[in-house]
């Protein structure tokens, strides 16, 4: 998390108001930025990143927080491991990221057409089957495209994810950049495939590389982006 997000949203939003940008800019600009208009006028839905799903106990709190005292006491969990409350109003907004950055969490890049949360497999860390953790993987991935210049200038959202073994339990299989731990000659790195995905022209995902060391995956990742 950044606090500088919640203080840039804030002047956004105090732009809207005073009609220096106008509805269409400003719902582009909220999206990227994890609010979501709800039909219900004068609500949003806020999701929060949860990258590769982990979450320790001062996330946990957090997110319970901001579901007791700015939403309806609960969250949903979604397909990306993230967890998005409802009817949250926006006045509140600021009050709600604040309260996710204490806890490190950020809603930036959940929404729109930019990079989102980058998911893993549920059993990374302790999965018998994998050759190595992801996570640590996943996390540097997620660092590099969150607030990276051209993950939020895209004409489509982006979707990332990470198995730990060649059963492909994170599905990288359906998403736009994934990719599947492999050990080769005793060195870490990842079969590593693009161009999945499911909607109205389901197709699986193209390999790229057969292997690719775990040192360049930043680099792959750029270049697909």
């Amino acid at each position: 998390s950044d606090p500088r997000d919640v203080t840039e949203f804030v002047a956004k939003l105090e732009a809207f108001e005073k009609g220096e940008i106008g509805p269409d800019q400003f719902r582009a600009y909220r999206l990227t930025r994890g609010v979501y208009g709800q039909r219900q006028e004068g609500t949003q839905m806020i999701r929060v990143k949860i990258p590769f799903g982990r979450l320790d106990e001062a996330s946990l709190k957090a997110l319970a927080d901001v579901a007791d005292r700015w939403s309806r006491g609960f969250g949903h969990v979604t397909t990306r491991q993230n967890v998005q409350f409802h009817f949250v109003k926006m006045t509140d907004v600021e009050a709600v990221m604040s309260r996710l950055h204490e806890a490190g969490l950020t809603t930036r890049g959940a929404c729109g057409n930019s990079v989102r949360s980058v998911t893993a497999c549920e059993l990374a860390e302790v999965c018998g089957t994998a050759p190595f953790d992801v996570t640590p993987y996943a996390e540097a991935i997620t660092r590099l495209f969150l607030r990276h210049p051209l993950s939020e200038t895209l004409p489509r959202k982006f979707k990332i994810a990470f198995s730990g073994c060649a059963n492909d339990c994170a599905k990288a299989a359906i998403h736009d950049l994934g990719f599947i731990a492999s050990v080769k000659d005793g060195e870490k790195g990842f079969k590593v495939v693009a161009g999945g995905g499911l909607s109205s022209s389901p197709r699986n995902a193209l390999v790229l590389h057969e292997f690719v060391r775990g040192a360049e995956i930043g680099r792959v990742g750029e270049a697909v982006l």
